[in-house]
């Protein structure tokens, strides 16, 4: 393997109704909600629990499923979507038909990985986040099908220990 990962970090499907959607992954199958979050009129995100836009499902080892509704981008929104990496702050904002999944990478590979991509002539985008007093690495591409790709230092093992949102 060129890339040295460590399997899925985070997997995002899109999903018509939130209620209908934590219906199924939270109350019949188990999951727990980790995490949720809306949008503001003005496109900011926002922990406002009354406007859930995206809720996260812990589902085990490093790996975490996010359900978003939908997400209507305007003409400009739609011109910065479609760059090889858009220059958004936070690429994984983009949603609509297509949203995105992230594979965990140890830190201690971030060298390795961005070394490959290079190689291969591939674009990139490196966001370098101070969570917790911890460093953390986001590192987007997009596949042939302009599909995004992240490579997600975060490790959801230690992230999500004891956390359970009712």
């Amino acid at each position: 393997m060129k890339m040295n990962v460590n399997g899925i970090s985070e997997l995002v499907v899109e999903v018509e109704s939130m209620d209908k959607a934590i219906e199924f992954w939270h109350q019949k199958l188990g999951f727990p909600i980790v995490d949720q979050w809306g949008y503001t009129d003005g496109g900011s995100a926002t922990v406002d629990k009354s406007s859930i836009w995206a809720t996260w499902l812990y589902v085990g080892g490093n790996t975490r499923l996010g359900l978003w509704l939908p997400r209507r981008f305007n003409e400009q929104e739609q011109v910065e979507k479609q760059k090889a990496i858009s220059s958004w702050s936070n690429l994984f904002d983009e949603g609509g038909v297509h949203v995105h999944f992230a594979l965990h990478v140890a830190i201690e590979n971030v060298g390795e990985v961005l070394h490959v991509l290079q190689t291969e002539d591939i674009d990139y985008k490196v966001i370098v986040e101070e969570m917790d007093s911890q460093r953390e690495y986001r590192i987007y591409f997009k596949d042939t099908e302009k599909n995004i790709i992240e490579l997600y230092t975060r490790n959801m093992v230690e992230t999500y220990k004891g956390v359970v949102i009712k």
